[in-house]
């Protein structure tokens, strides 16, 4: 957590907790300064708070760091409970202040009973695996050196030593999920179980275990599954099928992309489904295709209409790039790759029109003898994915679509034995 050398910051509330773990760090002769966060919630007893810590502080020769907060103020403003409010107004300032005072770490009190009283909460809530590894020893720079510690053993100590503490009067209350389980729930089940604790906190330790067994396990399966595409992420589907527990897998998958679990019966059950299936989450969508799931960010559709004027060389419109060259016919060899579209230059009227394909679009593709075919039906026959046909942009001229960009062109703009001039659209 820290050496004898590094400067930790202390949360002291000024109850037996905290002045229990002030105490050990004095006693080991350890640098350590002490924060304490008066949120203005208990009257007078809140300031009596703040004045016995600073005292405490004193007497052990500690420097001192305070500050107040108008915790419901802060909690209607945001519209969260108090409880969440004064956790990141705590959280938030003691970063500040080890910032600003060249603190290594933040150490918090949490003990053993803690632990049992976040995993009992999860479990009641609802939990993932992580949600039984209970409080993390070390997270970031926050360390909770007491973690070792049942609080029957934190009472023992603070008896032993004489140690004054404050009593939280809050604490009793069971308006608080947390106070229900600690004084309501947890002593009801050691009345017939009376080593609930010490078991329990086993089982914790093995959750823990098999936790980090899980995310060992998860890494591999995301290395073998998630593929990238640019700016896309692609799932296969008859991978996905052949793994357990789909639905775990799914949402571990998913999540990082703003999915939640709600989603997860949904999108499992689309998966042995036809294609074109939609799921959307605040910032990704999710497209069924025929062997894959396909997941882009959601973005501006932008610009999907703009003119080409002749002689312009460049034009980026929505997520398109083009380049735009005209070549001597007698010279120019027509590339094989579709990313050029070749057009005789006479045939086409400017301004052109660059635009996205939309429902009822259709040409004349080359190669098919004049042949008029949709442009929906020729995507599908093309088996472009849903994600990519959003991304198809054609160029009009004079109300005849000349090209599909990066596709095919129209048989009627084709490079013929008569062609002088050619305009060569490349998309980037």
């Amino acid at each position: 957590m820290f050496t004898d050398a590094d400067p930790v910051l202390l949360a002291v509330s000024g109850g037996i907790d905290s002045m229990v773990m002030a105490k050990l760090f004095s006693e080991a002769d350890l640098k350590f300064g002490i924060a304490h966060v008066n949120f203005q919630l208990r009257a007078e007893e809140s300031d009596e708070d703040e004045n016995f810590v600073r005292a405490t502080a004193e007497a052990l020769g500690a420097p001192f760091y305070t500050a107040r907060f108008e915790t419901e103020k802060v909690a209607k403003h945001k519209k969260i409970s108090i409880q969440m409010a004064a956790r990141e107004l705590r959280y938030t300032w003691l970063e500040k202040i080890r910032k600003e005072n060249g603190y290594h770490r933040i150490a918090t009190a949490h003990h053993i009973d803690d632990t049992i009283e976040t995993v009992l909460m999860n479990m009641i809530r609802g939990t993932g695996i992580r949600g039984l590894q209970g409080i993390p020893s070390i997270n970031e720079k926050i360390v909770r050196p007491l973690l070792c510690f049942y609080k029957d053993e934190l009472k023992a100590f603070a008896a032993e030593k004489q140690l004054s503490f404050r009593e939280d009067s809050s604490n009793q209350l069971v308006d608080y999920d947390r106070n229900k389980i600690r004084l309501s729930v947890i002593p009801a089940i050691e009345k017939d179980f009376p080593s609930f604790k010490k078991t329990f906190s086993g089982n914790i330790s093995k959750w823990k275990d098999a936790s980090e067994l899980f995310e060992l396990s998860m890494n591999r399966i995301k290395k073998k599954l998630l593929v990238k595409r640019d700016d896309e992420t692609w799932i296969s589907v008859p991978a996905l099928q052949l793994l357990p527990a789909k639905r775990t897998i799914l949402f571990e998958l998913l999540k990082d992309f703003g999915f939640v679990p709600e989603q997860m019966d949904d999108i499992n059950s689309a998966l042995a489904g036809e294609s074109g299936k939609m799921f959307l989450s605040s910032t990704h969508r999710l497209v069924k295709d025929r062997k894959h799931l396909i997941i882009s960010p959601l973005s501006s559709e932008g610009v999907s209409e703009m003119l080409i004027l002749e002689g312009d060389r460049q034009i980026s419109a929505g997520n398109l790039a083009i380049s735009i060259s005209e070549k001597n016919a007698s010279s120019f060899n027509i590339p094989a790759d579709p990313k050029f579209s070749c057009l005789d230059k006479k045939e086409l009227e400017f301004p052109l029109v660059l635009r996205r394909w939309k429902k009822g679009d259709y040409f004349y593709p080359l190669g098919m003898k004049m042949k008029k075919k949709k442009i929906s039906d020729y995507l599908i026959d093309r088996k472009i994915p849903l994600n990519e046909k959003e991304n198809i942009w054609v160029v009009e001229s004079g109300q005849r679509i000349a090209c599909i960009i990066g596709e095919r062109i129209d048989h009627r703009f084709r490079i013929k034995s008569g062609t002088i001039d050619v305009l060569v659209i490349e998309r980037k």
